[in-house]
């Protein structure tokens, strides 16, 4: 219809000028050729631009679908009577959890980079506001073994695909690529790294069996049920889907519920007078800080737990049935690990995934993964006996939004205040006065930090140690029966478990377990270092570049054994060894990539090693030195530090982060 107008007004002022008097032929001629020029140009342009315009449409076709939810208005509908609550989530990570591409949302900054994916080239690029990524095709790189593709002939850059969706912005931002059936979305290996600026393999950004293969993941069966609102997978065909959500990120609605009906009353502003007047809370819409402690928390673990589909026919179809005020014991249910005798529904899909638990819990039920918190939190003395919820510490509005404060804010959420002593005093307001007397250590010190003693960093995630918001007090017994580190240890990196267990037993009468000749005459994070886990070696090698652990312990013998862990099988042990490797004097400047081949990782120790002995070695001025495997303060023993490594425990690890 447009272009018929186009054409008849084109004719119009063909004709009007044409019977113009006064005008020369050679001119109505020009004029002609003129008009005709702009039709043709005007009819490609439309061309052009209707074949863009189709191939966007496609391609957001293929991508996950926003709105259609049953209740769902989305956030943009709270802006206009709630500015500074919407300011603040939109500023927040939350928002940003999962975002269409766009050129200003994706974190690196470049026009086009060429990349590897172990030795496969990969490009990425920007083409008219489009990332593009050229490489190998994704069913084959995905098919094919690592150790396979590092010397493959395979033929390169076979494939062009656009990258369409991403998820994080905190930390790391991961990216997706149309699988090609409905709006499934495969991830592209690659993903880019905040802090270091710089791409890495996927898997290798988890603690993650080098044995194992790539982390084929679809972004519709598992990232869906946390990373957007109300997320519905919606399978049509063993692998297409039509996934929707009702928003993309995690949302005003995540929290309030479905607004709806709060919106259509609040049109009257008769009734929002009222309820302003009252201060009375809106029973259209629901507001966490008004829940009980249980439900208010329910909230952030429909999220931030670990929980078992139960029903997953319903939940594929629907997404999870929970909402806020609500009950999270529907069709995505939370574990419990320290009470399966309490969930007999769990005993067929662990018995059928033995692997579950092991890759998401210390021996005892305590979560030892990331952006577990509900999960742990619920198992703590503060939550089952008192009023403890997430909203005791956090909060997910700042009060002054815009402000210096507020970017401070946005890393955790904590409430002003709350990322003290004054988190625990807000309860247990008895200790504010005798704290010393408590903790034993001096009132200012790390060692008074509730958070050091009854929130360890014994949670793994996101290439770094997490404080376990299980809330528990220091233990060698539960030490020594599942593995997880003690808080004592983990400050004073260069002390024995029978240390503490004196000190544990003198100043608040645990009684001490036997030990054996290890860990009466070997400090603990030594022992932990060399011989745990990969889950262990992780935590414990961070805590070699923590603060409050080298105030305590000192920072002139660390070198010569956390060095050892550069040439650790698992890539993410060698990448946080690397980083805490940096904190410590000639050594900032570190020269290792944790990604280089094996055979480059005994030049790294050597050259660590070379650096100690010119800067901490004449500094060490360690009392025992044969704590932590030296021969005297200049000379370690390299023949017991080998002998503790051939000990290590090579368990095969995926912690589930």
């Amino acid at each position: 219809m447009e272009w018929l107008v186009f054409i008849l007004l084109t004719l119009l002022a063909l004709a009007l000028f044409w019977r113009l008097p006064g005008v020369s032929a050679a001119l109505r001629w020009a004029f002609f050729a003129f008009l005709a020029i702009t039709v043709l140009g005007a009819w490609q342009w439309n061309k052009e631009w209707a074949a863009k315009f189709k191939a966007h449409q496609v391609f957001h076709e293929k991508l996950p679908s926003e709105g259609g939810a049953h209740g769902y208005v989305s956030s943009d509908t709270c802006h206009s009577c709630h500015p500074d609550q919407y300011e603040s989530w939109h500023a927040s990570y939350h928002r940003t959890m999962t975002q269409y591409v766009e050129k200003k949302n994706v974190m690196a900054e470049f026009e086009k980079v060429s990349l590897s994916y172990y030795g496969r080239p990969v490009e990425i690029e920007w083409d008219n506001g489009e990332l593009w990524a050229t490489m190998d095709d994704p069913k084959w790189l995905y098919a094919t073994p690592i150790e396979t593709l590092k010397t493959s002939s395979h033929p390169p850059l076979s494939t062009r695909k656009r990258l369409g969706l991403m998820t994080g912005s905190h930390h790391m931002q991961v990216y997706w690529m149309s699988s090609g059936h409905g709006n499934s979305q495969d991830i592209f290996p690659l993903c880019y790294l905040k802090e270091e600026q710089r791409w890495v393999p996927f898997k290798d950004t988890f603690l993650r069996d080098p044995a194992m293969s790539h982390y084929d993941q679809k972004w519709n069966g598992n990232c869906i049920a946390c990373h957007v609102t109300v997320g519905q997978p919606r399978p049509v065909s063993p692998l297409a889907t039509k996934t929707k959500s009702a928003e993309l990120g995690i949302a005003c609605e995540a929290c309030h519920g479905p607004g709806e009906r709060h919106v259509k009353m609040n049109k009257n502003p008769a009734r929002r007078y009222k309820l302003h007047q009252s201060k009375e809370s809106d029973p259209t819409i629901v507001d966490p800080q008004d829940l009980d402690h249980e439900r208010s928390s329910m909230v952030c673990g429909q999220c931030h737990g670990i929980h078992w589909i139960s029903d997953s026919k319903d939940y594929y179809l629907n997404g999870i049935k929970f909402r806020p005020g609500g009950l999270l014991n529907q069709n995505k249910k939370p574990v419990r690990a320290a009470h399966l005798d309490e969930q007999p529904w769990l005993k067929a899909p662990l018995k059928a995934n033995p692997r579950f638990l092991r890759d998401r819990y210390w021996p005892d039920g305590m979560v030892r993964v990331g952006g577990r918190d509900y999960t742990a939190m619920v198992e703590s003395p503060c939550y089952l006996k008192g009023e403890l919820s997430c909203l005791s510490c956090h909060q997910m509005h700042h009060p002054q939004p815009g402000s210096k404060q507020m970017e401070l804010w946005l890393d955790d959420q904590v409430k002003s205040g709350m990322d003290s002593n004054e988190a625990c005093l807000q309860c247990h307001e008895g200790m504010r006065d005798n704290l010393s007397e408590h903790t034993h250590h001096t009132a200012n010190s790390t060692g008074s930090s509730c958070y050091n003693c009854h929130m360890p960093h014994t949670t793994y995630g996101l290439l770094k140690g997490i404080r376990s918001h299980q809330i528990d007090a220091p233990s060698i017994k539960v030490n020594l029966e599942t593995g997880r580190p003690n808080a004592c240890n983990l400050c004073h990196l260069d002390q024995t478990i029978e240390w503490s267990a004196d000190y544990l037993e003198k100043w608040y009468g645990q009684p001490k377990p036997a030990l054996n000749l290890e860990n009466r005459r070997i400090a603990a994070s030594v022992l932990w270092l060399l011989k745990g886990d990969a889950g262990l070696r992780a935590l414990t090698a961070w805590h070699y570049g923590w603060k409050d652990a080298q105030e305590a312990s000192g920072v002139s013998w660390q070198v010569p054994i956390l060095a050892r862990l550069l040439e650790d099988p698992y890539s993410a042990v060698r990448f946080i060894t690397a980083r805490s490797l940096r904190s410590y004097t000639g050594l900032e400047d570190l020269d290792f990539d944790f990604l280089d081949e094996a055979s480059s990782w005994k030049t790294s120790v050597e050259k660590a090693l070379a650096v100690w002995e010119t800067t901490q070695k004449a500094e060490n001025q360690i009392l025992e030195p044969q704590r932590v495997l030296f021969k005297s303060s200049a000379e370690f023993d390299e023949r017991l530090i080998r002998a503790m490594l051939s000990k290590r425990v090579n368990l095969s690890m995926d912690l589930q982060e």
